[in-house]
């Protein structure tokens, strides 16, 4: 849709009414729905952020964080329709005080980063889509192919423009109704979105900031470094690789997740699989990783399918577990990093038959170490 039609659509149809309530639009109740199916997983932010703050702790410790944009930057100049896993496409360019840059993820449907400040508690989201990953509705909604974390959105009223884009303050169907985020196209057919972490409605002061942090999001394949990998896999068959869509079985956000590491990012959690990412009851197994820093509290809390066995692999101890539905290795130190692989299956006794995590970790992992200059730009080779 272009910069003409969308001004002409949403000046007829966006108001100063409440909150506005799916109602006769079946495209926006099926979002509602799904949004609903996922809401045990993808929980309110602050638990997202407690859930987090522990695997970057060391991370925070050693990097306080970039400093802020002082200028807005320029809107990307070529906006894909499908963006790549391995770049973080969106970025925040300004943060009030205190905060600070706490994970972020890609997918080839939307990329987000998520800043935390532990004094009071609250986390901003900045979400970004590709070119017609955002549909107006009938219902003066915007719908979003990838709906983390919040959902459909009722437009409710005009914002100050962004960058020279009309923006639109919203309300979240079903998640959080009673908060305010702020919706517009950074660039033509892309829209982005952030969400505050308030509680209440926005003041005045709250939308100043809102603006100033939207102004100065920064969009594009270089608005952040590419993400790395502190680990990498080989010799595995070609058939093995990155899910980077949506399976509906499977909760978490479905590409890389990653943490800030002084001026870079790496790679701190992601999956893999064999054969076609497909959804429902026949969804293929699949293979997660968590990296992180070793040192870092949490590390190694596996969860209990069977009985614990603590053994050395490749001189680096380790612990496995093995149940009905996949194994299970976490090394909490190897060679600088915590490393936990996990065989995941969405029934008892459909894990990949081929797969021994034990194996996987002595023949086919690489251990790329602690220097960002040693990480790899993939996750298998």
């Amino acid at each position: 849709m272009d910069e003409t039609a969308l001004r002409e659509l949403l000046d007829s149809a966006v108001t100063s009414e409440p909150p506005i309530r799916p109602v006769g639009d079946k495209v926006l109740r099926a979002g509602i729905r799904l949004r609903r199916r996922r809401r045990a997983a993808l929980a309110a932010i602050p638990v997202l952020a407690a859930a987090t703050v522990t695997t970057v702790a060391l991370a925070m410790a050693a990097a306080p964080g970039r400093p802020a944009a002082i200028a807005p930057a320029r809107p990307a100049a070529v906006v894909a329709h499908q963006f790549s896993p391995f770049i973080a496409y969106a970025a925040f360019g300004w943060l009030p005080a205190d905060y600070k840059l706490l994970e972020g993820g890609t997918t080839r449907g939307a990329t987000y980063q998520v800043a935390w400040r532990p004094s009071s508690s609250t986390a901003w989201y900045l979400l970004a889509y590709p070119a017609g990953g955002c549909q107006l509705t009938t219902a003066r909604g915007l719908m979003c192919k990838a709906y983390y974390p919040f959902g459909p959105l009722a437009l409710t009223g005009r914002a100050p423009d962004i960058n020279g884009h009309r923006a639109y303050w919203a309300t979240a169907y079903a998640a959080h109704p009673s908060r305010v985020v702020l919706a517009w196209q950074h660039a033509p057919g892309s829209w982005a979105v952030l969400e505050l972490g308030n509680t209440k409605p926005l003041d005045a002061y709250g939308r100043q900031e809102a603006v100033k942090a939207a102004s100065h999001a920064r969009f594009g394949v270089h608005a952040e470094p590419p993400v790395a990998f502190p680990v990498q896999l080989t010799g595995l068959p070609a058939s093995w690789h990155l899910i980077s869509g949506v399976q509906a079985w499977m909760p978490e956000w479905n590409g890389v997740t990653y943490q800030p590491h002084g001026h870079v990012l790496y790679a701190s959690h992601w999956s893999v699989s064999t054969g076609s990412a497909s959804t429902g009851p026949r969804a293929r197994p699949y293979l997660a990783f968590t990296i992180g820093l070793a040192g870092q509290p949490g590390s190694c809390r596996v969860p209990v399918q069977g009985p614990i066995v603590h053994t050395v692999v490749n001189g680096y101890r380790v612990i496995v577990t093995r149940g009905p539905f996949g194994q299970t290795l976490c090394a909490a130190n190897a060679g600088g990093l915590s490393v936990q692989i996990e065989e995941r299956s969405n029934r008892p006794g459909a894990g990949l038959a081929s797969v021994d995590v034990v194996g996987l970790f002595a023949g086919h992992l690489q251990l790329l170490g602690t220097s960002p200059a040693h990480w790899a730009a993939q996750p298998i080779r």
